[in-house]
């Protein structure tokens, strides 16, 4: 009995090493490891022209125990415009930062950015590109106000998918969340 204990030990600990050691970054398969993300920045650019709207959360440990600081600069949306909009994802615990869109560009397959607006009324938020499989992934969107929108908030989740397949018609994060943020607007007198 206690040789097949051993066995059994010795066999669980080989499966814990490999399962472990596949874990490893991944540049198009899936199961790679989430990213670490300590900024995310959102510029909006009216389609009718005029300055970009750029603002940013910084989280100073990506995932760790600290709450993300503040948003900086609260953007001013204009009722009747549309916005052409682009998120970008870095990692500035290491230096130099690294730009963490680039690596969910490469495996767009993977990810996935899901905007949902979380309060006021008047702004949709719609993905405008694509992975490799046609299905959407989120850092570019268009940002409409209408004519009677009000201030409110807009959920960023930058979603990975590992063994869980990337569903085109999903409205929320079935995989693991590299990141969840929530980023507020007003409206331009």
């Amino acid at each position: 009995m206690s040789k097949l204990s051993s066995r059994r030990v010795l066999a669980l600990g080989s499966v814990v090493l490999v399962s472990l050691a596949a874990c490893g970054e991944s540049s198009t398969a899936p199961g790679g490891e989430s990213e670490v993300i300590s900024r995310v920045t959102l510029t909006l650019t009216p389609s009718n022209g005029g300055a970009a709207l750029t603002t940013y959360i910084d989280d100073a440990d990506g995932k760790g125990p600290t709450a993300p600081s503040a948003q900086v600069a609260i953007p001013a949306l204009v009722r009747g415009v549309t916005y052409t909009g682009t998120v970008k994802f870095e990692n500035r615990l290491k230096s130099p930062a690294e730009d963490i869109t680039a690596e969910v560009q490469t495996e767009a397959n993977e990810h996935r950015v899901f905007y949902t607006i979380t309060s006021g009324s008047g702004v949709t938020v719609t993905t405008t590109d694509v992975d490799g499989q046609n299905r959407p992934l989120g850092l570019r969107f268009s940002k409409a106000v209408a004519a009677g929108a009000t201030a409110g908030a807009t959920r960023v989740v930058l979603c990975h998918y590992d063994s869980a397949p990337k569903v085109a018609s999903a409205t929320s994060c079935t995989g693991e969340t590299d990141i969840d943020l929530t980023f507020a607007h007003t409206i331009a007198p």
